[in-house]
């Protein structure tokens, strides 16, 4: 779990003095609160010990929800008694950071649709962990277009999305890590794919009304911090053949949407799986994933069972062979239909389980 922001007083003294009286008011009221939060973020690690994955056990997300509620109280309490703190305030942004982060650990108890977006923010953030480098910018982008589809409303891009799908359904097909594969017409070259990529974000961006410090909100912003538009449709254009978008001829790790389709099979066939190995199929290497792959379902009538082997086998992907695309590429895996779409989504996380 992301731990709880402890502030200390340290930097009080180069708050600007205005009326020594209110702030040392300020200051003990602070101090008070801040107190307060200490024991808030150590029962939040005794919690940590059984969340999100104990079996009927949903008592503990009750608990950090009303611990947060109680801190944004005493919070809202302090800024109106001394509007002129920015201590308070600081501590306000600390206490809404920790509020998203009930709702990520609420969404695994709840399982479907509130797990899938969940698991987003979870990829979300190990992909911005040491900065988005530029083979990650696909991946991203993915989860940017995940969430819409399931959140269109959120974001009112209801119709925008209606008018889009069939682009999203493409991009997310063939972009991101592992994901590269060429396929239906207007959607089969580098140049295509980049093309439509940059009406897809821009529509986003001009369309969209994204609250500040939602998942896209969060998304996008990093893609813009990375460049945006030009560094993601550049990428896709100019470095469509390296490796890290094959799968089976280089890729060290997997898209968003194929992680997202592993995982719910996974879960259809082992539904005992434990935290630790669905953060490893969020998070991990293809070669990490392939051992837990062997170990819990292989190996095969041929020897160790790879993720793509076991993936082909038990999902609607396949592995299209006799291709000669630059860089040495000869196989691309493919969704057996025209785009993924947000029906196959639904199915997708039918399988996430509720208070898993």
């Amino acid at each position: 779990m992301i731990p709880v922001h402890s502030w200390s007083l340290a930097g009080v003294d180069n708050v600007e003095k205005g009326s020594s009286n209110q702030l040392e008011v300020g200051k003990a009221k602070f101090e008070e609160s801040n107190k307060l939060i200490e024991l808030a973020t150590k029962e939040e690690v005794n919690l940590a010990q059984i969340l999100p994955f104990t079996p009927n056990d949903t008592e503990p997300t009750q608990v950090l929800a009303a611990i947060a509620t109680h801190q944004k109280q005493l919070v809202a309490a302090m800024v109106s008694q001394n509007s002129e703190s920015a201590i308070a305030l600081a501590l306000a942004g600390s206490i809404e950071a920790y509020g998203k982060q009930l709702e990520v650990i609420q969404g695994w108890t709840n399982g479907g649709v509130a797990m899938f977006e969940s698991a987003l923010w979870l990829m979300l953030a190990d992909l911005e962990e040491g900065g988005i480098q530029p083979e990650e910018l696909e991946d991203v982008f993915q989860i940017a277009l995940l969430e819409v589809m399931i959140n269109p409303e959120k974001y009112g891009l209801t119709d925008w999305y209606e008018k889009n799908k069939e682009d999203i359904s493409h991009i997310l097909e063939s972009t991101g890590s592992g994901s590269h594969g060429l396929h239906e017409a207007n959607y089969d070259t580098p140049k295509e794919l980049a093309d439509v990529t940059r009406k897809l974000y821009e529509g986003i961006l001009s369309n969209g009304n994204i609250p500040e410090g939602s998942l896209l909100d969060q998304a996008m912003d990093g893609l813009e911090a990375a460049g945006g538009a030009n560094e993601l449709c550049g990428q896709i254009e100019n470095n469509y053949y390296q490796d890290y978008g094959w799968w089976d001829s280089g890729a060290s790790d997997f898209s968003p949407m194929l992680r997202l389709f592993i995982l719910s099979e996974s879960l259809s066939q082992h539904s005992t799986m434990t935290q630790e190995e669905v953060e490893l199929i969020l998070n991990g290497s293809v070669a990490d994933i392939d051992n837990y792959i062997n170990k819990t379902f292989g190996p095969g009538s041929l020897g160790p069972l790879t993720t793509l082997s076991w993936f082909c086998d038990s999902t609607n992907w396949q592995l299209q062979e006799g291709y000669n695309y630059p860089g040495g590429h000869t196989s691309q895996v493919d969704w057996k239909g025209d785009g993924i779409n947000i029906n196959d989504l639904v199915s997708l996380y039918t399988n996430f389980p509720n208070e898993h």
